[in-house]
């Protein structure tokens, strides 16, 4: 029941949303493939994205973003925070690598009365891997060995048809 309720409450969000958007996510870090598709809408303060992978046939891996922006000042300037699901083929099938985002994001000059692009850093850390018949492993903090090589830092510039 608490499902079918998130799902009326995003619907109804879409349906009276301020504008929508799709376009190309950039991306500066070796952590996801460079070019991936990005989509969303925007209401208010607040930009609710969807980010697929369409490069995942050149080395079956792929990953799926979902992320938020929420803005904080007339400039545009906001926050970042989101989930990442990676899948990455191993012999034993696809291990998923579950990634929390954070970060900060701001708008760019307009391109045009359509055209958008934005930029924003990240800070993404893996939480848990499952998958591909090996055992699940959460993040640690017992040295910091165990999770420095989860943390990744990255970069993307989307340019976006608004409408």
């Amino acid at each position: 029941m608490g499902r079918l309720l998130i799902v009326i409450v995003a619907l109804a969000s879409v349906a009276h949303a301020d504008s929508f958007h799709a376009g190309l996510n950039l991306r500066a870090d070796p952590g996801t493939h460079p070019i991936r598709i990005n989509g969303g809408v925007e209401r208010g303060c607040w930009d609710l994205n969807l980010t697929l992978d369409p490069m995942f046939w050149t080395d079956g891996q792929h990953d799926i973003d979902a992320y938020a922006l929420k803005k904080g000042s007339s400039g545009g300037w906001a926050v970042l925070g989101g989930w990442r699901t990676s899948a990455v083929s191993l012999l034993g099938g696809h291990q998923f690598q579950e990634k929390l985002i954070l970060g900060v994001g701001a708008p760019l000059p307009k391109l045009g009365a359509s055209l958008r692009w934005r930029w924003a850093f990240e800070l993404a850390t893996v939480v848990v891997k499952h998958g591909a018949d090996l055992p699940s492993e959460w993040i640690s903090f017992e040295q910091g060995r165990d999770f420095i090589d989860l943390v990744n830092f990255g970069m993307f510039v989307t340019f976006e048809y608004e409408r």
